[in-house]
């Protein structure tokens, strides 16, 4: 069967839900069978992450310079060879080849290996996406991306808890032959002539230049643009708005994740068994639902980027605010079903949000900055959002966490307007810079 190149990268996207979504399921039987504390696992797994801010930027620059296929390609190898290693690690262990803290650092070089690679992925995937569709096809090829980032964390958890009744090894095995297919996938995605993400003087056309002219400064004369240096990864000023955008979204999104056990117990009057097993059919909704937009909204280019953004901000508030107001509730007689599918409609309404919010900034950021680069900011504002929500968690009651998710959406969306007032500036300075040229 022949795949189109989008949901081949799509796939390979799918790859950074699968393997994060599908440790996390995995964390009570690591703690159970392989001696480590829950604490060391969380630490861990947020090394990994938490390295995302160094190497999403760095290779968004790469994929600008060097094409998207080669960053891909890294970052596949660096997926296989990182879960080949824990996994390893984790056999070794048992079978009393390592001693403890030897199998704790090996953990931790898999988990910095993921970090410094895996964080390619989706920078690169999309500026390949967007190199493939150009103009008017931006919006689509961004979807399918996000849309393969969703069914990661759609099927990683199901997955996962699916192959650990054969065996505790069962999903590393599972997430070697994903990174596999994701490989023999990617010869199928062509790679464009002239890649529309690079920063090469004769591959940008007079807007470009006329807008990197302006972001830099009016005082800088055209000559800045021949310089390849640091000035190239800053994001201009009219993209600042939007990387807080993607920072508000990812802490809002993490904080909805954190709190919403403790508001289900308190709620709905049920232990952490129970409540975890609400949160496995609450996020499997919440991925259904963005999946579900990516494909029947964003990617049939239904919605211009700007009404994606006003949409998924107030998607995202309303949802946090119908989630903030069920969790105060008073559970009577009768009244759990209600509360469950509250509960329900507040998580698909917000992970619906997010999935319009996203392609939405996204695009309108890429069209003031190279798109490898400004793929690769974004991603680390998104890195930087997820370590803001962790430091809340321990600063704040979790009660909390779910009504300052929602401050931080109607942040989001009191941005918009200062984005769009952006946007008139450059477009201004543009009218004069042509107007002396």
């Amino acid at each position: 069967m022949s795949l189109p190149p989008l949901w081949r990268l799509g796939a390979c996207a799918a790859l950074l839900g699968l393997g994060q979504n599908g440790l996390l399921v995995m964390l009570p039987l690591l703690v159970a069978h392989f001696g480590l504390p829950l604490s060391q696992w969380a630490g861990l797994i947020l090394l990994g992450s938490m390295l995302f801010l160094v190497g999403s930027p760095f290779w968004g620059g790469v994929a600008d310079r060097r094409g998207a296929r080669l960053v891909v390609v890294q970052a596949l190898l660096g997926y296989l060879l990182s879960f080949a290693l824990i996994a390893a690690a984790l056999w070794a262990s048992v079978a009393g080849l390592l001693a403890p803290m030897a199998m704790l650092v090996v953990l931790a070089v898999a988990r910095v290996l993921y970090g410094l690679t895996v964080s390619g992925m989706v920078p690169a995937c999309q500026q390949w996406a967007l190199a493939l569709h150009p103009g008017g096809e931006r919006l689509p090829a961004l979807a399918a991306v996000s849309a393969g980032l969703s069914s990661g964390r759609l099927l990683g958890p199901l997955l996962a808890a699916a192959s650990l009744s054969l065996s505790v090894y069962a999903p590393f095995a599972l997430m070697l032959v994903a990174g596999l297919l994701a490989l023999l996938l990617l010869p199928g995605v062509p790679q464009p002539a002239r890649d529309t993400g690079a920063l090469d003087g004769d591959a940008l056309d007079k807007n470009a230049l006329d807008k990197r002219a302006i972001d830099s400064d009016t005082r800088h004369s055209a000559a800045a643009h021949s310089s390849q240096g640091l000035a190239h990864r800053l994001p201009p000023r009219s993209n600042l708005a939007y990387l807080a955008m993607a920072l508000l979204l990812a802490m809002s999104v993490s904080l909805m994740q954190l709190g919403l056990p403790a508001s289900l117990q308190q709620a709905l009057a049920i232990d952490a068994t129970r409540a975890g097993h609400w949160m496995g059919v609450l996020l499997s909704l919440g991925a259904v639902g963005a999946l579900t937009t990516q494909v029947g909204v964003v990617r049939a280019r239904r919605l211009e980027s700007r009404t994606l953004l006003v949409l998924g901000a107030m998607g995202l508030a309303l949802g946090y605010a119908l989630l903030a107001a069920t969790a105060r509730f008073t559970l009577t007689p009768g009244l759990s079903i209600g509360l469950g599918l509250l509960f329900a409609l507040g998580v698909v309404l917000a992970s619906t949000g997010a999935a319009l919010a996203v392609p939405g900034y996204t695009e309108a950021a890429t069209r003031h900055q190279a798109q490898g680069t400004s793929a690769g900011l974004l991603s680390m504002a998104h890195t930087l959002g997820y370590g803001l929500a962790a430091l809340c968690v321990s600063l704040i009651d979790p009660g909390r966490l779910l009504p300052l998710a929602l401050m931080a959406a109607i942040a989001l969306l009191l941005l918009i307007p200062l984005a769009r007032r952006g946007r008139r500036g450059a477009r201004t300075a543009i009218a004069r810079h042509g107007g002396h040229s």
